[in-house]
């Protein structure tokens, strides 16, 4: 259903913008970037698209406001879920992966975009700086591993390669993962840490 602009026809320029992330976003995740095009972007937004080239010129530019918004807020979710947290390690782990789980349950279409369809994408615009948010997050992850490994909790593996296995199958409840199931995206979540953490324990 397409989404109106208010009866006069303004509105403030950032939250325009941000109508227009919302859209987009969920128009990726449904059809996917190749099969999204800036006029069925404009349309969902109930705007020409001669309005919404004024914010964003083509869709690569527009890709990348979907992700720097949603790696930005990702990225301030999860310091916040860490903090609070005592010192242990696997809490932290924990701590971190649960905030992702809750993101995804309350923006799943925001997490197939950042986690899967952007990086496919080869010529985006000043992609270095998703890359450097990118390797924030993982980092929050990353470190707690190793702390985990050098407190003899976890045994010494690559903690990259940890790191990005704990964070792979995050990557993809989305895509089998179906909401009102057996078992919600937290449970899932915790389930899989798990399993993860069985298998790693020193």
């Amino acid at each position: 259903m397409n989404q109106p602009s208010p009866a006069s026809g303004k509105m403030p320029s950032e939250q325009r913008k941000e109508q227009i992330i919302r859209a987009a976003t969920e128009l990726f995740a449904e059809a996917g970037y190749v099969g999204t095009s800036l006029r069925d972007v404009a349309e969902k937004c109930g705007m020409t698209k001669a309005a919404l080239y004024y914010h964003y010129p083509d869709k690569e530019s527009l890709l990348k406001a979907v992700v720097k918004a949603r790696m930005t807020r990702l990225n301030a979710t999860v310091e916040k879920g860490l903090e609070g947290v005592g010192d242990d390690p696997l809490d932290r782990i924990r701590a971190f992966l649960m905030a992702c789980a809750k993101q995804i349950d309350t923006d799943r279409s925001g997490w197939v975009v950042g986690a899967r369809i952007f990086w496919s994408i080869a010529n985006i615009p000043d992609r270095e700086e998703m890359i450097e948010l990118r390797d924030h997050f993982e980092s929050l992850l990353k470190n707690e591993v190793v702390r985990a490994m050098d407190q003899g909790i976890l045994r010494k593996e690559d903690p990259g390669m940890v790191t990005r296995m704990l964070l792979s199958w995050l990557n993809y409840i989305p895509r089998w993962h179906r909401p009102g199931g057996k078992m919600n995206v937290m449970e899932v979540s915790d389930e899989f840490l798990r399993l993860s953490l069985a298998g790693l324990r020193a």
